[in-house]
């Protein structure tokens, strides 16, 4: 019996050979080879293989005894032109014949030609990761941060709309608030466009170091253009001492210049105790630490604990603004009505990134676990101070090879050092941690 088995074959694998030694059970074999540009129209690539390359090496498989190039759809007329008994294909089979002409076999299981695709893809990022990050966001690059690129726009694309909707309603239920907003550009600029749209009145601003200051930078010029009427500021460890009531309170919860944490639920019973509401940086804490639900404004960006790619920032909030902000590019209304270009291409990227959220951030926990054990003589603050994100030691880092790029804090104490822990991300939790042999720590 004369046997036909269909096939694309643009990667060749093990799924094919046992397709062709359960074929050859039967007859003689004939593969019904798809044309290069069948390929094309039917799965919008060309293929890594051109159909000559492909032909030559199927031919060169014993259970072969004859290629022939055939479209995408292969009809009776076809069998019987080149004398086939019967067509033999995959249980992916789409061809229109009837049972008598058609044998349907499994498919190999764990394998396929779009897998070894995402895989080479893996194994390429794999080869840039060898490039060692050691700063505090971005980390190491994901797989899925290049798969889930897409041609998109924001305006009359369901498929991105789609997206964006996937994407926002998970950073919502990550921090616990009802509206989000995202935009294009960096967490300072989230963090301008909060306190331009909701911060008036009194405020009192925690400061923690560089990022602290940051938020006092940024309230100052909302005191300048009047929104703000009166701008206080006192340091962390002085904040169980204020008394007097503020409309807002501001301070970052995650302190990346000094590897700091700060207590965010310290920080919502300070503002209920001076009945206020609370603005929080979240760049460096969020999708890592818990408790954002505490404060009723959050910024943060694309690019640190939720291990995207750069370009994406975000407002998170329960209730809508109620300060009027001039500004075009300020005002959170043109963000969230999509007035100008959003950060489309990160917002693909995280729409693949997300859903393995937990199983990255593992990688941190792990990273984190293996240097606070490594230098547990070096910890310069207690575990309930120190971030997931990053950690504070005594010493200088030395790399030991030229591929590692180390976190140099926009401000930090003479003789520290801190150690960020988004270098494994692309291994989750298979990470080992293996990263933090490439340094070592001298006085």
């Amino acid at each position: 019996m004369r046997i036909m088995v269909g096939m694309s074959a643009t990667l060749i694998h093990h799924g094919h050979i046992r397709l062709l030694s359960r074929a050859k059970e039967y007859g003689t074999v004939i593969v019904g080879l798809t044309s290069d540009d069948e390929v094309f129209r039917q799965k919008g690539y060309q293929p890594e293989l051109c159909f000559a390359a492909r032909k030559e090496i199927i031919e060169a498989i014993k259970f072969v005894d004859g290629v022939v190039e055939t479209p995408w759809l292969i009809t009776r007329d076809l069998l019987g032109r080149h004398n086939i008994d019967v067509l033999v294909h995959g249980n992916d089979n789409a061809d229109d014949l009837p049972l008598d002409k058609l044998i349907i076999l499994p498919r190999t299981e764990g394998v396929s030609s779009s897998q070894i695709r995402n895989r080479a893809l893996a194994s390429i990022v794999s080869v840039k990761n060898r490039k060692a990050i050691f700063s505090a966001g971005p980390g190491s690059l994901l797989a899925e941060n290049l798969l889930g690129l897409e041609p998109c726009f924001g305006r009359g694309d369901v498929q991105y709309e789609q997206i964006e909707n996937r994407v926002l309603s998970e950073l919502r239920r990550i921090s616990g608030h009802s509206h989000i907003v995202r935009l294009q550009g960096s967490a300072t600029l989230a963090l301008e466009i909060a306190v331009r749209n909701f911060v008036s009145g009194r405020v009192l601003v925690i400061t923690t170091g560089y990022y602290g200051d940051r938020l006092v930078s940024i309230c100052r010029s909302a005191h300048d253009c009047g929104r703000i009427s009166t701008l206080d500021v006192i340091k962390l460890q002085d904040s169980d001492h204020v008394g007097t009531d503020y409309d807002w309170v501001a301070t970052v919860y995650t302190e990346t210049s000094s590897g700091l944490k700060n207590d965010i639920r310290r920080m919502r019973s300070l503002a209920d105790r001076t009945r206020a509401k609370l603005l929080v940086d979240a760049t460096g804490s969020i999708g890592l630490e818990d408790g954002h639900e505490l404060a009723d404004v959050i910024g943060y960006s694309s690019c640190k604990g939720l291990f995207g790619l750069t370009g994406a920032a975000f407002v998170a909030y329960n209730e809508h603004p109620q300060v009027h902000e001039p500004s075009f590019c300020l005002n959170l209304t043109t963000h969230a009505e999509g007035k100008v270009t959003g950060p489309y291409h990160a917002m693909c990227a995280l729409n693949l990134v997300l859903p393995r959220h937990d199983e990255i951030r593992d990688s941190v926990r792990i990273g984190k676990r293996t240097i606070c054990a490594r230098y547990a003589d070096r910890l310069l603050r207690s575990e309930n101070e120190q971030p997931l994100l990053c950690t504070l030691v005594r010493g200088q880092i030395v790399p030991l090879d030229d591929k590692i790029v180390l976190y140099t804090p926009r401000d930090r104490s003479s003789g520290t050092s801190l150690i960020c822990h988004l270098g494994e991300a692309h291994l989750g939790s298979l990470a080992k941690g293996a990263i933090y042999d490439r340094i070592r720590i001298v006085d």
